[in-house]
């Protein structure tokens, strides 16, 4: 029997009026929109899910399986649109017939078909602006909602706001951060060197720290090395410990003034009793995670987590020292000349400056000149009656008038050993400037373990040419980057925030505890620093500058050392009666944890600490997951709008959604001038403008009608005449039936 003729497809409904069929055919929405809407509210009430995601290839797996139940949600949803605009209104623009198929292809809003479209002007504005908005929505969507799902679906690695408070600290401002520092604020026992292990508040604790980087700097390269390229390798950092804390002691030096001949050294490190503080509150914090989630009953606990900062960002000062060093020579016992103290360009104003001192520079292999500030009425020869053995370092501190200083903090002079009958006595002689510098201070812990205390520190200052007082700095930075310097533009500059901050002035007697003696050496602190292998031997300075450096700001830091943090914590009742730590009341940010009393407190340090834990959660907190929820929310709103429209028109149909079907429909219509020339490519844009609609036609015996496509404008007469009925049988076509018949007879 003959085959492909349609003698086996049966006539069928084009158009039909049902709503349970038509809701039954918007089924193909459910699992799409379902999965959106999850995952909307997934984000959007928070989940945490813990340090770890297993299986992260399948929550993308699933996210593509996803997208592809979109696109076919969608791709529905454009078919409706095309069917209906084709089989009851004014038709569809040719180049609009086959956008449903493209809708994966995001391509096709820059293709020929699309711009006929919209040029088209057979359509009045009323029905061709809602259309191509529909179908240019459509494939936006569909491009768009893949990697919103992924975005949404996958658990991010991230730091999640995880509540803050205010904490208290017993010492008053004025005792942890003093403008003057004097010998009266210190035990007397600390002129003798402690044994304590972990530190005290003497200010020379943990001078064994300094001891092993300047060990390290002096050790770690050959000195062949060190000599013939007059550089040491070392650590940037030295870690101290305080009573809960482990702090970090950043050091660096200033490359921007090499210019001038010096290399000026700069410092800072966490206050030991903030940081003490921080710790101890930041433990405090992890142990009251450990019974929530992040939202009641959901997720995994908090406790579980890879990282966690905690942060104090205003209101706390940590100190910052600068230190340079010229080597000088005291001729003899009668030698009266003046005493100069090397000019720090970053604290002293230019103008202080009014004295030179040459020096025989290795670097630059010859002499240098450099700046220097006369001490008034101080003879060189004063220096030789400095207490101690001479075959010893020794200090000399200097009190420093403000006049002739400003900026500097105090004045030192090293004596170096010498041997006896030696008439000469090298010197280094050094200025010191330090301050308390507004900085945002961290702590870190890793799995709920500890980790040292870090100050975030970066920023820049522009300054020009000349110019003093520097202005203040917003932020600051330990990294130093070089001046860049162009003839007649402003210097651009990488420091550190002392000035103007708030300035410090350090006693001599205050100075005297940093170099305490060593009972079981039976030296000073600054001998057994000193007398080691020097990284530089050709230019000793910079090892004492390194030293000095390090035992200032170590013992600027441990002032206010015997206060801690103070409060009662927030409790609930637990189930069993007991009471626990209010983790949840912690996490929210509702309010302060720690309770303190307010008549008791009102001189206290009060700070803010603010805490984030690192781990995999869902939430809205970046702008990714904000973006791809409102893309998920407007395909939600278009699909739930066509199930409405389903549920109330009852209008469905599928015919047409492919290109098989198109094809069948346009082989069984009638030809048309208005595509002559064509059958070999499609190339002026003016076809994709031509309208198209289906309508009904009579068969040539009056038994049924079938459908066709047909081109170009129809007369309201004959589009109302022929228009698709509901729920209406087609599908006939005489002039088969007629070949059909003689075929059966044995000839076609």
């Amino acid at each position: 029997h003959w085959t492909g003729r349609g003698f086996h497809e049966p006539t069928k409904i084009a158009i039909r009026k049902d709503r349970g069929i038509a809701l039954l055919r918007g089924s193909i929405h459910i699992v799409p929109l379902g999965v959106c809407l999850l995952e909307i509210i997934l984000n959007w009430n928070v989940y945490y899910v813990g340090s770890k995601v297993y299986n992260l290839a399948l929550y993308q797996f699933l996210a593509k399986v996803h997208e592809f139940t979109i696109q076919a949600s969608l791709a529905a949803v454009l078919f409706s649109v095309i069917r209906h605009n084709m089989a009851a209104g004014e038709g569809i623009p040719f180049g609009s017939l086959f956008s449903a198929l493209h809708i994966s292809q995001v391509s096709y809003l820059w293709s020929m078909e699309f711009w006929g479209s919209i040029r088209s002007g057979h359509l009045s504005l009323r029905r061709k602006v809602p259309l191509i908005a529909v179908i240019a929505l459509c494939l936006i969507l569909a491009a768009s909602s893949g990697p919103s799902s992924a975005v949404l679906l996958i658990p991010r690695l991230s730091f999640w706001p995880a509540g803050k408070t205010s904490i208290w600290v017993n010492v008053t401002s004025g005792d942890l951060w003093p403008t003057r520092l004097e010998g009266s604020n210190v035990d007397q026992s600390c002129i003798v060197a402690q044994d304590d292990t972990y530190g005290n508040a003497c200010p020379s604790s943990e001078w064994e720290k300094v001891y092993g980087f300047l060990y390290q700097m002096g050790h770690m390269l050959p000195q062949e090395y060190i000599d013939r390229y007059l550089v040491a390798a070392s650590h940037s950092t030295v870690e101290f410990t305080g009573k809960s804390s482990l702090r970090r002691l950043y050091n660096s030096r200033d490359d921007s003034f090499l210019d001038d001949g010096r290399v000026p050294v700069l410092a800072t490190t966490q206050h030991a009793a903030i940081a003490d503080a921080l710790t101890t509150a930041a433990q405090l914090w992890f142990l009251s995670l450990q019974n929530i989630t992040a939202v009641a009953g959901h997720g995994s606990p908090l406790s579980d987590q890879l990282d966690a900062i905690h942060t104090i960002k205003s209101g706390y000062y940590q100190p910052y020292s600068t230190v340079d060093c010229i080597v000088d020579t005291i001729q003899n016992a009668s030698d009266s000349s003046t005493i100069s103290l090397p000019w720090l360009p970053m604290a002293n104003d230019p103008s202080l400056v009014n004295s030179n001192l040459t020096w025989q520079s290795i670097r630059f292999r010859g002499p240098r000149s450099d700046r220097a500030i006369a001490l008034p009425n101080f003879p060189k020869s004063e220096l030789l009656n400095t207490p101690g053995p001479a075959s010893e370092y020794r200090l000399r501190w200097l009190d420093l008038p403000a006049s002739e200083f400003n900026g500097s903090s105090l004045g030192l002079v090293i004596l170096w050993p010498r041997s006896d009958g030696q008439v000469w006595q090298n010197i280094s002689v050094c200025s010191i400037s330090a301050a308390w510098g507004d900085t945002l201070l961290q702590y870190r812990t890793h799995d709920g373990g500890d980790l040292s205390s870090a100050t975030d520190v970066t920023s820049h200052v522009k300054i020009r040419k000349g110019t003093f007082p520097y202005p203040k700095l917003k932020s600051i930075s330990t990294t130093v980057a070089p001046v860049t310097q162009l003839e007649n533009e402003p210097r651009i500059q990488y420091h550190l925030p002392f000035y103007p901050q708030r300035p410090i002035n350090i006693s001599k007697e205050w100075a005297e505890y940093l170099n305490p003696h060593v009972p079981r050496f039976n030296t000073t602190v600054f001998n057994i620093l000193l007398s080691e292998k020097p990284p530089f031997p050709t230019q000793p300075d910079l090892t004492h500058k390194a030293a000095l450096l390090m035992l200032v700001t170590n013992g600027l830091a441990r002032t206010g050392y015997n206060s801690q943090l103070q409060g009662t914590l927030r409790t609930r009742m637990t189930q069993d009666g007991s009471t626990s730590l209010d983790g949840n009341y912690w996490v929210s940010s509702k309010g302060d944890v720690f309770t303190v009393d307010p008549e008791e407190s009102k001189e206290w340090v009060q700070l803010q600490m603010e805490s984030a834990l690192q781990g995999y959660a869902y939430n809205v907190d970046d702008t990714p997951p904000r973006v791809a929820i409102g893309i998920l929310i407007i395909y939600c709103v278009f699909t739930v709008a066509h199930i409405c429209y389903l549920a109330i028109s009852g209008i469905s149909s599928t015919c047409w959604d492919s290109i098989a079907e198109v094809t069948a429909l346009a082989v069984n219509s009638s030809p048309t001038a208005a595509l002559r020339n064509t059958c070999a490519g499609i190339t002026e844009l003016h076809i994709f403008k031509l309208p198209v609609r289906v309508l009904a036609m009579a068969d040539e015996e009056g038994e049924g009608e079938h459908l066709e496509l047909v081109f170009g404008n129809v007369d309201e007469e004959k589009m109302e005449k022929n228009t698709i009925r509901p729920n209406r049988t087609y599908g006939t076509m005489p002039h088969l039936r007629k070949r059909a018949s003689k075929a059966g007879n044995g000839s076609l």
